[in-house]
C-alpha cells in the first residue's frame, strides 16, 4: 500500500510531474535534432571531395568524443560563468552579459548546446560511414542522366542517410530522455522554477529523481520516478526493434 502511495505522489504531488516531463520531452527531441543534424551536416561537408586537409580536420572535430564528457562539462561550466569567455566576447560586441545558468532562457540554450558539444562527433563518424558506403556507379549513373547535385543529394544521398541513421534515431531519444549526468553537472536543475519549488526548470525526469534520492533522501519516491522512466524507455525500446526489426526471424 505504500508503495502505490509514492506512485500517487508522483502524479499529484506539487505539480511536478507534468512541468518536469514537458522539459525532458522538449529536452530529448531539441537534443536529438541538434545532435543528428549538427553530425550529419559536418559529414556532409567533411565527405566533400573537394575540401582540402579532410584528414586534419576531421581529427579535430572528433577531439570532443575522446576526453572525458566530465571534464567537458566542467570546461563548459566556466565558459558560462557571468566573467568567463562568453559573456567577454559579448561585452565586447556591445551586448550585455548573461547569466547563462542562472535564468532560464539562457540555462536551457547553455544546455543544449554543450550537449552538442558532446554529441555531434558520434553522429559525424555514423554520417561519414554511411556516405562513403555509397556506391559510386550510382552518382555516375545520375551524371549521365543530366541529374543536378541537389536531385542526386535527394535521391540519392538522402535515402542512405536515412537507412543508416533511422535505428539510432530512436535510442538517442531514449538516451536523451533518461540523460541526467550533462543536468547534474552543468545546471544541477537551476534555476528554481518557483520559490519553493523542489525542481529546477531544467531538470528532466531522471535528474528529478537524482535529487531526490541526494537532496531529499526519498528513496521510495525516487524509486517510483524510476519505475515511470523505465516504462517511457521501454516504450522506445519496442519502437527501435520494430523499425530495426532485430527480434524477428530471417526466413
Amino acid at each position: 500500500i505504500v508503495g502505490f502511495a509514492n506512485y500517487r505522489h508522483v502524479f499529484s504531488r506539487g505539480g511536478e510531474f507534468v512541468p518536469v516531463l514537458t522539459w525532458t520531452v522538449i529536452f530529448m527531441f531539441a537534443t536529438t535534432v541538434l545532435n543528428v543534424g549538427g553530425g550529419m551536416l559536418l559529414a556532409m561537408l567533411l565527405n566533400h571531395p573537394r575540401l582540402k586537409e579532410r584528414g586534419l580536420y576531421r581529427t579535430i572535430l572528433i577531439l570532443p568524443w575522446a576526453l572525458p564528457s566530465i571534464l567537458l562539462i566542467q570546461v563548459w561550466a566556466g565558459l558560462y560563468n557571468i566573467g568567463g569567455p562568453i559573456n567577454l566576447i559579448l561585452t565586447n560586441l556591445g551586448l550585455s552579459r548573461v547569466q547563462w545558468l542562472l535564468q532560464e532562457a539562457p540555462a536551457r540554450t547553455a544546455l543544449l548546446l554543450t550537449n552538442l558539444w558532446l554529441s555531434y562527433p558520434f553522429f559525424m563518424t555514423v554520417g561519414l560511414a554511411a556516405l562513403q558506403a555509397i556506391p559510386r556507379d550510382l552518382y555516375e549513373v545520375a551524371d549521365l542522366d543530366g541529374a543536378g547535385s541537389w536531385a542526386r543529394f535527394r535521391d540519392i544521398t538522402i535515402p542512405f542517410l536515412i537507412s543508416a541513421i533511422m535505428p539510432l534515431l530512436l535510442t538517442q531519444l531514449a538516451f536523451q530522455f533518461n540523460n541526467a549526468g550533462i543536468i547534474i553537472l552543468l545546471t544541477a536543475g537551476k534555476p528554481q522554477a518557483s520559490p519553493g519549488s523542489s525542481y529546477g526548470v531544467t531538470d528532466t525526469l531522471a535528474s528529478f529523481a537524482y535529487k531526490l534520492v541526494y537532496n531529499d533522501g526519498n528513496m521510495g519516491y525516487a524509486a517510483a520516478y524510476g519505475v515511470v522512466i523505465f516504462f517511457i524507455i521501454a516504450i522506445f525500446i519496442v519502437l527501435s526493434a520494430m523499425v530495426t526489426k532485430s527480434f524477428e526471424e530471417a526466413d
